[in-house]
């Protein structure tokens, strides 16, 4: 299959790159990572993502700046990346061949080529397999991607994710000159004053259900306009919360123009892609979350709690 995947990308010429909307470390590092290589080969490539403004935090990745918000008139390829479903990409569908590259057990493999390993640690060790299978050797600028990607999804080598596959390529990511102290820097202590106060804000509405065994927080549109901070400025939150000592299932809800956002982590005793999957999103069995329309907080917090066994 990844043969076939790469002899598609061969035969193309104009290709598009697209992650996820409201993309992470590892969306936007897979994204960037074939950037560079696709351009050697001679390729006219666009990298999009429709989420505007991008995550501050990963500018320092290579060619960030050639993120678009828009598809291109015309191109003959479509590529995603760490998307586990095809309305996540913000597009209409589009009248091309689609290799959908991923890593979540939940895909719902809308690709002509679907290139989905749930055992891997990220979508950019699908990326990395990729290359691999078809010869083509690591480049500083490409290592650079693909580490981050791995160090976000693996929460910097602490989830459950993390494994001797993790550190095998993380080891051969170093190897080809990616540098771990410099992208933790990046990555670690640039946050903004109004990150942190949406953190602190996380903290203060922080509510305990289920003997403090469940923790949940609700952010609203107004929380983030008196903080000043970014859509994606809450990406810690829900770790925040689950890292409380007692708490084994932390959700985060964030209000967006129509309903909800809702991320769920857990430790160890509760699949919270099986919850996800079950109202309309997915994820991983530790991380996972889902969006509805609804605005009733309390009804989705109850339907949440209904398929928890604490």
């Amino acid at each position: 299959m990844y043969r076939k995947a790469w002899n598609l990308i061969c035969d193309s010429r104009r290709i598009v790159l697209i992650s996820h909307i409201n993309p992470d470390g590892d969306a936007l590092g897979s994204v960037l990572s074939l950037y560079p290589i696709l351009k050697d080969m001679g390729k006219k490539v666009t990298v999009v993502n429709t989420t505007a403004p991008l995550p501050r935090k990963y500018d320092f990745l290579p060619n960030y700046d050639k993120i678009k918000q828009t598809l291109p008139a015309q191109f003959d390829l479509l590529i995603s990346f760490d998307c586990g479903s095809f309305d996540r990409l913000g597009i209409e569908k589009q009248d091309v061949p689609l290799i959908n590259i991923d890593h979540h057990i939940t895909n719902t493999r809308y690709g002509d080529i679907n290139l989905i390993d749930p055992d891997l640690p990220s979508a950019s060790s699908v990326v990395l397999q990729l290359l691999h299978e078809n010869k083509i050797s690591l480049r500083r600028d490409v290592a650079t991607c693909i580490y981050t990607a791995l160090a976000e999804d693996t929460g910097f080598f602490t989830f459950d994710n993390t494994d001797r596959k993790a550190f095998a390529i993380a080891a051969e990511l170093i190897d080809a000159k990616a540098d771990p102290a410099f992208i933790a820097r990046q990555l670690k202590e640039r946050n903004s004053l109004a990150k942190l106060r949406l953190e602190a804000l996380t903290i203060e509405k922080l509510q305990l259900v289920y003997h403090a065994m469940v923790g949940y927080t609700i952010l609203n549109l107004d929380d983030f306009h008196k903080t000043g901070a970014l859509r994606s400025d809450s990406d810690a939150c829900v770790t925040l919360i689950r890292s409380l000592v007692t708490v084994e299932l932390a959700i985060l809800f964030i209000e967006e123009a129509e309903g909800y956002k809702i991320s769920l982590r857990s430790k160890e005793k509760i699949d919270v892609a099986e919850i996800a999957l079950s109202m309309g999103g997915g994820g991983h069995k530790r991380a996972a979350g889902f969006q509805t329309k609804h605005k009733d907080t309390q009804k989705i917090l109850n339907e949440i709690l209904k398929k928890v066994d604490l």
